[in-house]
């Protein structure tokens, strides 16, 4: 009898560690654990090189993907792999603008489609001075 029930205890405690061990690794592999899981690494490698220019400006480059776009002043970075940049006003980002680069094309798109009216302008500065290799 003892021993059906050390059975018993021992299929409850691997159904128990499968299914947790299954949890975890569906949290993981999501996009969104995943971009979470990256943004908590304190030394995670950029492959962007951001440099100031003299109008007050930056100048955006990925070596290794070989494009480089500039943005007007007042503008900050944020990410390290995913670059987004915005426009700080009172302590609140607007005109957040990302980029991706498909093959020779670099595109830029505003996050939020209602600021077209105000961040319009800024967009097509943008894309204006992207150059790709």
């Amino acid at each position: 009898m003892s021993s059906k029930n050390y059975l018993a205890k021992i299929l409850a405690l691997s159904a128990a560690t499968l299914a947790g061990i299954f949890a975890v690794w569906y949290s993981l592999v999501r996009p969104e654990s995943a971009d979470w899981i990256a943004a908590q690494v304190a030394h995670q490698v950029s492959p962007y090189v951001v440099i100031m220019a003299d109008d007050g400006g930056l100048i955006i480059s990925n070596p290794a993907a070989g494009y480089e776009f500039s943005l007007p002043a007042g503008f900050k970075t944020a990410g390290a792999r995913n670059l987004s940049f915005y426009l700080a006003a009172g302590g609140v980002k607007k005109c957040l603008i990302k980029h991706k680069a498909e093959g020779k094309n670099l595109i830029f798109e505003l996050a939020d489609e209602k600021e077209e009216a105000v961040c319009g302008r800024y967009l097509e500065r943008i894309k204006s001075g992207a150059a790709v290799d």
